[in-house]
C-alpha cells in the first residue's frame, strides 16, 4: 500500500456544535456562557430573517475566541501576524480580537466559509458588506441578556431587530457613536462607514442614550 503519512488531511469544517467542543478547552467558562447566549439569539434572528441558519450559528459560535485574552497577547499576536494596525487599535487592543479569532479559527479549527470568517472578523465594528447571517450574530452579540442588563438603552436595539437587522444594526452604531463621542474616544473608521451605509438604506426612530 502506498504511504499516505504525509499526504494532508481533510478537515470538514465543523458545525457549530463541533466547533464548541473544539474551543472548549482554551476558552473561559463565563465567555463560553456569554457565546451560548449569543447563539441562542442568533438562532431567534436568523430564523426570523430567513438567514443561512449555518453560517449565522458558526459565527456565533466563533466570535469570542479570543475574547478573553489580556490585551498584550492581543496586541502580540497582531504584531506576530504582521497585522496592519490603526493607532487606535494599539491604543485600544480589544477591537483586533475579531480579526485574530477570524484567522484561528481559519488555521487551527477548520473554519473556511468566507461568510463565517468575515462575519467574526468584523463583529465589533460591523461592516457595509455583511448580509443577513452576519448581522444576526452582531445583533445577538450587542443585546443579549447581560449585557441588556448593564446598558439598558440597548432595548431600543432589541425592539428594532424582530423587523429589521439592519435597522437595529443601525441604532446599535449610533448609540455606541453617541457613548464614545461624550467619552471623548475615537470612532472606527469601519464603523462610521457602516453607520453611513446601514443609514443610506434604512430609517431608525432617534436613539438616546
Amino acid at each position: 500500500m502506498p504511504d499516505t503519512s504525509d499526504r494532508p488531511r481533510f478537515r470538514p469544517e465543523p458545525d457549530h456544535f463541533a466547533l464548541r467542543g473544539r474551543m472548549a478547552p482554551e476558552v473561559p467558562t463565563e465567555m463560553m456562557a456569554h457565546i451560548a447566549r449569543v447563539v441562542g439569539l442568533t438562532e431567534i434572528f436568523a430564523r426570523r430573517h430567513e438567514a443561512d441558519l449555518a453560517v449565522a450559528l458558526r459565527a456565533a459560535q466563533g466570535h469570542d475566541l479570543l475574547r478573553a485574552l489580556p490585551k498584550q497577547d492581543w496586541l502580540r499576536m497582531a504584531e506576530e501576524r504582521g497585522l496592519e494596525m490603526l493607532p487606535m487599535e494599539r491604543e485600544r487592543p480589544v477591537l483586533l480580537h475579531g480579526p485574530l479569532a477570524a484567522l484561528e479559527l481559519e488555521e487551527r479549527f477548520a473554519v473556511q466559509n468566507p461568510l463565517v470568517l468575515d462575519a467574526i472578523r468584523y463583529h465589533t465594528t460591523g461592516h457595509p458588506d455583511y448580509g443577513p447571517e452576519a448581522w444576526s450574530m452582531f445583533v445577538a452579540d450587542k443585546v443579549e441578556e447581560q449585557k441588556l442588563a448593564a446598558w439598558p438603552a440597548l432595548r431600543q436595539v432589541l425592539d428594532l431587530a424582530g423587523d429589521s437587522l439592519e435597522a437595529a444594526a443601525l441604532a446599535y452604531l449610533t448609540l455606541t457613536e453617541q457613548r464614545d463621542l461624550a467619552m471623548g474616544r475615537e470612532i472606527h473608521p469601519l464603523a462610521i462607514e457602516t453607520r453611513e451605509h446601514l443609514a443610506r438604506r434604512v430609517s431608525i426612530p432617534a436613539v438616546v442614550l
